[in-house]
């Protein structure tokens, strides 16, 4: 774990924890296939069910947060990172005005988890990826948010 630590910045490995959590509604300190390519999507990696159930078996059955930091470390090294986060972007630019509205984001997530967020919640993702107060993403905000 403290190797991945030092691969990671901080806020990388905060943000992990962070969807980890999400994910792992009863608390049980692990995720199963299903939970782990909820994850995936949240970072706009595409799994298959199947693809999710190999990674899942492959350590054990279960994820706990340490396998899941191994797995997202290597997944984001296997990445081009601007050209994926670009269509990313364009996933959740729901109305396809090169903008990530609060409606677009509450769509995106709901479409992604299953699960609707409460507005308060659209809210604060919105304050921190709206780098420049203007109300909505544009492309460099929602790069330098995840790049950051």
């Amino acid at each position: 774990f403290r190797a991945m630590a030092t691969v990671l910045k901080q806020d990388q490995l905060d943000e992990l924890r962070k969807v980890f959590n999400t994910f792992d509604n009863a608390d049980k300190g692990f995720l199963e296939a299903r939970e782990l390519g909820a994850c995936f999507r949240c970072f706009g990696y595409v799994a298959t069910e199947a693809d999710m159930q190999e990674i899942v078996n492959e350590v054990g059955g279960t994820v706990d947060f340490q396998q899941f930091t191994h797995i997202m470390t290597r997944k984001m090294k296997d990445c081009d990172g601007i050209g994926e986060l670009k269509q990313v972007f364009k996933q959740v630019d729901m109305d396809n005005d090169s903008f990530i509205s609060a409606a677009d984001l509450r769509l995106a997530l709901s479409q992604l988890t299953g699960q609707d967020l409460r507005p308060e919640e659209i809210d604060e993702l919105m304050r921190e990826a709206d780098v420049d107060g203007d109300g909505r993403i544009s492309l460099l905000d929602f790069t330098n948010v995840m790049t950051a």
